[in-house]
């Protein structure tokens, strides 16, 4: 945003669009907050720039005087229909002798349904009496969220529809169910899902001490418990537990109403499992995890045809049995010993391979952020960005943002973390870009290049290179598709470890770096874009072929990399990338 100087009284505050995704057929309505700090009326030009990619769509012009003060602006925007497309929409204001007076960016996206591109978030206040749903709801739209998991709403893990409005939930908060409700339909409002949350095996210790027969037990008969506050209950086909839970579950999707459900279990117990005395019959929750996310799936369906199910893979297990079900998105809940950016990228990857036309997300708890205060919240913050650049840059989604501008930090999303107003803007600005650039980001056909060092794909002149996210590098991500060769760029030059989830030395920006990579087939373009630099505008680039052998490069200069960059080149061939 260009700031307002004594010859520039017009400022542009704020740009987002009225829904978090558009579904084929409908049209945007582009928000803008004004300010005019003169004392008269002025005539404005508001420049509406709609592109794909590196493409102009639309170009409109909207002419209309503002009288001095604060002002909302609502802009029509038509969309072409095509499904699972990220869009930029540059607005640009100018005066009556066409001055450029400010400038902002955003992006926003045209699916048919949220599993195209998952960016989920989270609520968790359900208090009774809060009369702002729509207001938190609405916040969370701006990052561009679109589908939500309602946590811990329910009366009990047993039982999640609650026995009147007003309840104590297991964990002794007081909740209303009208909250719940209230902010479910906000979020429909929104053109947002919600997803209630249900543990599949979990049961508050009054219902699970007179139920023995439900529940696990280890090897030398102690029934399994998480600190004996939820015991783990039996969800093998022939147990009653099973039908009970199932029950329970349509049940809120009726009720509620949800969009679907969260699956969630605790990643333990993985082995020694069994029933209760005398038979002791062995169970392996790996296998018995696939049936009950299938059967989960055609119950809620069967009450809601569009409802659909996540569930949660603690700590990457069981992966190979679950990511296969019909569950619609592949869900990673991250623990050591997934440690590093690289784990990261390797979590994607395999999910990716066990569901090939699913998307993963990845629930990776910033840690730092918690509590975190002057120069300790600057490194968190850096943290944040780092570890959302990575999960993106490789093609995956982080559960990260909820309410009240807040990212989560620890695995009870109560204690969430509220960001700086100024870092929410940042926050913000990397969700438009991971929106605007989705179709170079998250299309599933894009395939990662390994880039050894015996095979590397890019090269920085003058500046050490890692396609494994190693500290004090550049990490380069090489990914390919017929027609298509994206780089992305995250500059971990000042890192001293790759641990994810630990604070991390702010990133010192490069300017007019040269990179070179190897294509295959005739380049028809090529650009630059970084949520870091013009608010994510694409930057063409010009390009120089190099010849090495049998292989083909190209030189260019991007003209920045402070966080993260993405060099975008399209090609005629019907292939593209390193032969």
């Amino acid at each position: 945003m260009l700031e307002k100087t004594d010859a520039n009284p017009v400022t542009l505050h704020d740009l987002w669009s009225d829904r978090a995704i558009y579904t084929p057929g409908e049209d945007a309505t582009i928000n803008l907050r004004l300010r005019n700090s003169a004392f008269t009326s002025l005539a404005i030009v508001l420049d509406v720039h709609l592109s794909w990619l590196d493409e102009t769509i639309a170009e409109h012009h909207h002419r209309l005087e503002i009288a001095a003060g604060d002002h909302e602006v609502r802009l029509p925007l038509a969309l072409p229909s095509d499904s699972f497309r990220g869009y930029g929409v540059d607005v640009s204001v100018r005066d009556h002798n066409a001055r450029l007076l400010a400038q902002r960016s955003i992006g926003l996206d045209v699916l048919e349904h949220w599993t195209q591109a998952p960016r989920y978030g989270f609520l968790s206040d359900f208090s009774p009496g809060d009369q702002d749903a729509v207001t938190h709801v609405s916040a969370l739209a701006r990052y561009h969220v679109n589908v939500v998991q309602f946590y811990d709403w329910m009366w009990r893990h047993y039982a999640l529809m609650p026995p009147e409005d007003i309840f104590i939930d297991g964990c002794g908060r007081t909740l209303s169910l009208d909250a719940v409700r209230q902010k479910v339909a906000a979020c429909k409002t929104q053109g947002m899902a919600a997803l209630g949350y249900a543990a599949v095996y979990g049961a508050e210790p009054e219902y699970a001490l007179e139920h023995p027969a439900e529940m696990l037990y280890d090897a030398d008969g102690t029934p399994y418990s998480l600190g004996k506050l939820f015991y783990i209950m039996n969800i093998h086909q022939d147990n009653p537990w099973r039908t009970r839970i199932l029950a329970s579950m349509v049940e809120a999707v009726k009720e509620v109403p949800f969009n679907g459900l969260h699956l969630d279990q605790y990643g333990f117990p993985r082995e020694n499992v069994f029933g209760p005395a005398p038979d002791r019959v062995a169970y392996d929750l790996a296998k018995d995890f696939p049936p009950f996310i299938d059967d989960a799936r055609a119950a809620i369906r069967a009450a809601s045809p569009a409802s659909r199910v996540i569930f949660n893979a603690v700590m990457n297990w069981p992966i190979e049995t679950v990511a296969p079900t019909s569950q619609d998105a592949t869900y990673i809940e991250i623990w050591p010993p997934y440690e590093s950016y690289s784990d990261l990228q390797k979590l994607i990857l395999e999910a990716r391979r066990l569901a090939p036309t699913k998307q993963v997300i990845l629930a990776a708890y910033l840690e730092p952020l918690k509590d975190a205060q002057g120069d300790a919240l600057i490194k968190a913050e850096a943290a944040a960005l780092f570890t959302s650049a990575a999960i993106w840059a490789n093609g995956g989604f982080h559960l990260l943002m909820g309410e009240h501008n807040a990212a989560l930090c620890d695995p009870y999303y109560p204690d969430y973390a509220p960001l700086r107003p100024d870092f929410a803007d940042v926050m913000r600005r990397y969700y438009d870009f991971v929106v605007r650039y989705e179709n170079v980001l998250s299309d599933l056909d894009l395939v990662t290049l390994p880039g050894t060092p015996e095979q590397r794909t890019v090269n920085i002149p003058g500046l050490q290179v890692s396609s494994c996210g190693e500290a004090g590098k550049i990490w380069t991500i090489t990914r390919t598709k017929p027609g298509l060769t994206t780089v992305g760029l995250i500059n971990l030059s000042e890192a001293t470890d790759t641990h994810w989830n630990a604070p991390k030395a702010l990133a010192l920006p490069r300017h007019n770096i040269e990179v070179e990579i190897q294509v295959a087939g005739t380049v028809q373009s090529i650009f630059a874009a970084s949520p870091d630099h013009e608010e994510g505008r694409p930057q063409p680039l010009a390009h120089t072929l190099l010849q090495r052998g049998e292989r083909t490069w190209v030189r260019v200069s991007i003209p920045h990399l402070h966080y993260w960059s993405t060099i975008v080149i399209k090609t005629l061939s019907e292939t593209t990338g390193p032969v």
